[in-house]
Parts: structure tokens; C-alpha cells; sequence
């Protein structure tokens, strides 16, 4: 468990860099605001199984475009949509989706769907291209998600009452 969450620490810390070697790239995100509650929980869930199958299960392997579309996608649904706080969506989404790789033959059972996913997410308005402008495209996609993260933290944060 705490490899996986070091893993998952990793990719994120990756993910606040603009444009590295790791592949990180900007593209256009879909309009993911229709979906909500269960509905928003069940696509996360897909979108994130997607990501660690893609970049885990052989002959199921996606481009850097469309790992961002990937992972940038899920960061839309779990911020922006359920409001969950970092470790909520890791224990939630990310955890059982590292464990279902230990489970025979999810590789086969999952790797389709990722097609599927990726199909989705373009039909709300993704794209599995590299914006033209990088840099622009780095500048925004930190604002949206540097605003969403905090929403979802404050949204989760308990509530302070003073008492006398």
C-alpha cells in the first residue's frame, strides 16, 4: 500500500510541471459538468481504472496526449465534480484501481474499455492532441487546477463552530 501510494505521489508531483520529459502535455479537456453524484463516482472510477491499466497492462498503451486527457480528466471529476480532498480520491479511486491490477486477468477484462474511455472524454469535447500552445495551455490548465483542488479542500474541511 505504501508503494502504491508513493507511486501515486509521484505522478502527481510530475503533473504540477509544465511540459517535462515525462511526457506531460496539454490538450483540450471535455465538459465533464453533466455528470454528477453516482454518475460522476462510476465515470471516475472508469477513467482512473483506465489510466493505471494503459500504463500498466501490454498492448493497451496510450499516448502522452492521451494520458493527459487521462488523468486530467479524472483531477476534473474528483475536484471539480465530487469535491473530493487528495487523500479521499486516492483511498477511493486511485487504491482499488492499483489493487484490481493484483487480481488475474484484469488486464484482459479492463484494457477494452480504455478505447471507450478515451471515446468519452472526446465526445464531451477532449482531445487526444497537444495543444499548439504549450506554455498557454500549461499557464490555464495550473489555474483550473490550483482553483479546483482548493474548492474541493474547503469543500471537505470540517467546519470550525466558536463556542463561548
Amino acid at each position: 500500500m505504501g508503494k502504491r501510494i508513493a507511486m501515486v505521489l509521484a505522478a502527481a508531483m510530475l503533473c504540477g510541471t509544465p511540459a517535462l520529459a515525462d511526457g506531460k502535455v496539454f490538450v483540450q479537456l471535455p465538459d465533464l459538468s453533466s455528470y454528477s453524484g453516482t454518475q460522476a463516482e462510476d465515470f471516475l472510477r472508469r477513467v482512473v481504472l483506465a489510466n493505471v491499466v494503459s500504463s500498466n497492462c501490454a498492448g493497451f498503451g496510450i499516448s502522452d496526449a492521451e494520458w493527459s486527457l487521462l488523468t486530467d480528466s479524472a483531477d476534473l471529476l474528483a475536484y471539480g465534480r465530487l469535491r473530493l480532498d487528495t487523500d479521499s480520491y486516492d483511498d477511493a479511486f486511485y487504491g482499488p484501481a492499483f489493487d484490481a491490477l493484483d487480481a488475474p486477468g484484469t488486464c484482459e477484462t479492463h484494457g477494452p474499455d480504455v478505447e471507450a474511455v478515451l471515446e468519452e472524454l472526446v465526445r464531451h469535447g477532449g482531445a487526444r492532441e497537444p495543444l499548439p500552445d504549450q506554455e498557454g495551455a500549461y499557464e490555464e490548465w495550473r489555474a483550473l487546477m490550483d482553483r479546483l483542488q482548493a474548492e474541493a479542500e474547503a469543500a471537505s474541511a470540517p467546519v470550525k463552530v466558536k463556542t463561548k
